[in-house]
């Protein structure tokens, strides 16, 4: 243990000496590591008891695309990069590697791998994003019916679920379905290249495999039957938070990590951002706003909200045990405004390098410029198709309302204000299935850089809003979800407590709100009217036609 000498002056004795000497224990402190295990990178971020940021690491990794619509990746890559990036968090980190008391993890979910008994992959795995599984996905529709799939799971039918892709697996690879011992997510990969010997899986590592029963939060019986998939080949699910290993010497080696660290499953990552932006009871949610944007929510007692097929929310089991939650997805947010950057902002991107600053401070400070509701231009986000709560997949986007007295400034205010206008339809489809409007949302990622845009977002939700101080809310949540787990942390409620803290409140402008109510309801009446019409479908019939 390492013992640190601070220097102070100290007088006492028979004859009045002086001492000089003070001796300050380092290895009091205690320090909780995330792993973020993503879908194109890792984050493995060290924290303290206070949740602040003592080291971190990234590393890159890539997903694999053999035919269209399809997306692989190979787990032992994952791997290598959950490993560098541990090297390197070890590397700035400047305690003593016994006080890391802990490490959770969070995954992507909706990912698998089939796995022999070594735990060897028998195929790269198959990623959440791929879409190969549509004919098995219209056979559970036919067969199953959309609203008894959706009471059972909680989830719409997707291409996007595991089931639909284990059937696939099942029809088109038989080969490797009889090879296959277990069928295992991102989770149960790492923490069993960690040092677990265990075999398991957390529910709410799970939510996206659609075929779990929300009820009870394990394995539906009637969806696996109606495959005719093989219990034996999942994971029994665990429903505590426990260690579950310790660090391999292998491992120690390959990440940095002391031998011997407790290892703890954290859950999906979304619902660990849920606990790393602090939502651990109802009125509460979190939004991420990254490429897409993703709001989560908890949920008390899945029995008593409006479980409706038909307000568009999708329902799971957050990573605190014992509770639900409901999420919902807009999949072009950052995305949109990447777009107008890159098409529109030659001039930011290259004063942003000139002077050093964020191109999109410079387009924030741009749309500023332009009033509320941008004279009448209103643009529509669907880049790829619209989510929750409608699911139009041909949904695209657009600009209406555009005269000759619109500029650059109207135009990047339109968009900021469009991509929040999307997402009020999330918040008011999830405040309906909750019964009553959320307290105030947390708000990370890169939506809660800008103080423009976080008011903007006040102001169009007209709900309190708050920025966390931490955005990497998926690894603080894992790293707090693992300290409970290896009982250094006392419990998570007080974790949260200690180790989330925000910027502070901000009350919407309920002026403002009125104003953007009003350009609101003309955003999702032009959207629903084009719907409706059969106009977004026919679209995309034609663009295929000529190529697009």
């Amino acid at each position: 243990m390492d013992w640190h000498i601070k220097l102070i002056n100290i007088k006492g004795g028979r004859f009045g000496q002086v001492y000089n000497i003070y001796l300050d224990r380092e290895s009091m402190k205690k320090y909780f590591a995330g792993i973020d295990a993503g879908t194109t990178g890792a984050s493995v971020i060290i924290f303290d008891e206070k949740g602040s940021i003592v080291s971190s690491g990234y590393c890159e990794y890539t997903t694999k695309h053999p035919l269209p619509g399809w997306v692989d990746q190979d787990m032992n890559e994952l791997w290598e990069g959950v490993c560098k990036a541990s090297r390197e968090a070890i590397r700035k980190f400047k305690g003593n590697l016994e006080d890391i008391k802990s490490i959770g993890i969070s995954s992507q979910r909706g990912s698998f791998v089939p796995i022999d008994k070594n735990w060897e992959p028998l195929i790269d795995a198959i990623v959440w994003s791929d879409g190969r599984a549509i004919k098995e996905t219209q056979w559970i529709v036919e067969n199953l019916g959309k609203e008894k799939y959706y009471n059972t799971t909680g989830l719409i039918p997707s291409s996007l679920w595991v089931l639909p892709k284990i059937k696939w697996l099942m029809d088109n690879k038989p080969e490797i379905y009889e090879k296959t011992w277990k069928f295992v997510n991102g989770q149960e990969w790492i923490l069993n290249k960690l040092g677990s010997n265990e075999v398991f899986s957390v529910p709410s590592a799970l939510n996206y495999n659609g075929m779990f029963n929300i009820e009870t939060l394990d394995w539906s019986d009637t969806l696996l039957d109606a495959i005719k998939l093989d219990k034996d080949k999942l994971p029994p699910i665990l429903h505590d938070l426990r260690v579950v290993g310790k660090v391999s010497k292998e491992a120690a080696e390959l990440t940095g990590f002391l031998e011997g660290t407790p290892i703890c499953p954290g859950g999906g990552d979304q619902q660990c951002a849920a606990v790393g932006s602090g939502v651990n009871r109802e009125g509460m949610a979190e939004l991420s706003m990254g490429t897409a944007a993703v709001m989560v929510a908890q949920v008390d007692d899945i029995s008593k909200v409006n479980y409706d097929m038909d307000i568009g929310v999708s329902f799971g089991s957050h990573a605190i045990p014992g509770k639900w939650d409901m999420e919902g997805t807009a999949h072009s947010a950052g995305v949109a405004l990447r777009w107008w950057r890159d098409t529109y902002g030659q001039i930011e991107k290259e004063l942003g390098r000139i002077i050093e600053i964020d191109p999109y401070d410079l387009i924030t400070l741009e749309a500023s410029k332009a009033p509320i509701g941008c004279r009448g231009l209103i643009f529509f986000p669907y880049f790829n198709g619209q989510a929750t709560p409608y699911y139009h997949d041909t949904a695209r986007g657009g600009l209406i309302g555009l005269t000759q007295i619109h500029d650059r400034k109207h135009s990047a205010r339109a968009v900021l204000e469009g991509i929040i206008y999307e997402l009020r339809m999330t918040v008011e489809a999830m405040e309906k299935a909750l019964g009553k409007p959320f307290e105030t949302i947390r708000l990370s990622g890169g939506g809660a850089r800008s103080d423009f845009w976080v008011q903007m977002q006040a102001d169009i939700y007209g709900r309190p809003v708050e920025r966390l101080k931490v955005s990497e809310c998926a690894a603080l949540g894992a790293a707090i979800l693992g300290g409970v787990a290896a009982g250094e942390l006392e419990s998570i409620d007080a974790a949260i407590e200690n180790m989330v803290h925000t910027h502070g409140i901000i009350e919407p402008n309920m002026k403002n709100h009125e104003i953007y109510t009003e350009m609101y309801y003309m955003f999702k009446k032009t959207f629903l009217a084009l719907r409706d019409a059969g106009v977004y479908d026919e679209l995309a019939e034609v663009a295929i036609k000529y190529g697009g």
